[in-house]
């Protein structure tokens, strides 16, 4: 199964974002681009799988009915979540989809997520982070990235990065603070993709490219889930 994170517009909603490059908040559904452009390839090749995409979607804006920082929030599977930033929305959409997938029993799912600036200032534009609840399906990744090209690093989800989500009001907080922004990100998605194999890749600084003539999508990571498809498909 393939989710991709499809917000079609990120103004940061209250938690407002600096008005500069706010245009290139467009490409914050690159996430959703790539998984329906594999799942448009997977299908072209006809590659005998049973693969499933899901994609959340949705704007982030102000207005007088947005979420505001200190708002608490039910996810689908019933833990609340704190909203300390509300420019910090991919993963509350991307959440959800995690705890629908249960419904499909997943042999695995990865999602992919222009998820955290933390991701740039880590790995820059030439990496995405790739972290999950499972090593073989990382390791399985990670190869298909070797043949495509697509350069992903390995985070951690240790325990310990638990702590940076810990809220008085809620069962998590949306946000971890600056410390290790992508690693808490995707600590904050483990506890919504408990019940299956689960990876999870970060391509915020790989998924366009940014200003002049230059600014654009990249297509990336679509051919990394390709080659991991057509890989499973062989198995």
């Amino acid at each position: 199964m393939l989710i991709g994170k499809g917000i079609s517009f990120d103004s940061g909603g209250i938690s407002l974002k600096p008005g500069a490059g706010m245009d290139e908040m467009k490409y914050d559904m690159c996430g959703a681009a790539s998984v329906i452009a594999t799942f448009c390839a997977a299908a072209e090749l006809k590659l005998p799988l049973n693969l499933i995409a899901l994609v959340p979607t949705c704007e982030n804006m102000p207005s007088g009915h947005a979420n505001k920082p200190g708002d608490i929030v039910k996810t689908l599977n019933g833990l609340t979540v704190e909203i300390l930033n509300t420019d910090a929305e991919g993963r509350l959409i991307l959440c959800d989809a995690l705890s629908y997938a249960e419904r499909f029993k997943p042999q695995a799912v990865i999602d992919t997520a222009t998820l955290t600036g933390a991701c740039i200032i880590a790995l820059g534009h030439i990496a995405g982070g790739v972290m999950g609840n499972n090593q073989d399906l990382i390791d399985e990744i990670l190869a298909a990235a070797q043949s495509s090209g697509d350069k992903m690093w390995q985070l951690p989800l240790w325990d310990e990065y638990k702590e940076q989500l810990e809220s008085n009001f809620a069962d998590l907080a949306n946000i971890g603070g600056r410390p290790a922004g992508t690693i808490t990100a995707g600590v904050f998605l483990s506890y919504f993709a408990e019940k299956y194999a689960w990876a999870h890749l970060d391509i915020a600084g790989t998924a366009w490219k940014s200003g002049g003539k230059a600014k654009g999508a990249t297509g990336r990571p679509v051919p990394l889930l390709l080659e991991y498809l057509i890989a499973k498909s062989k198995q």
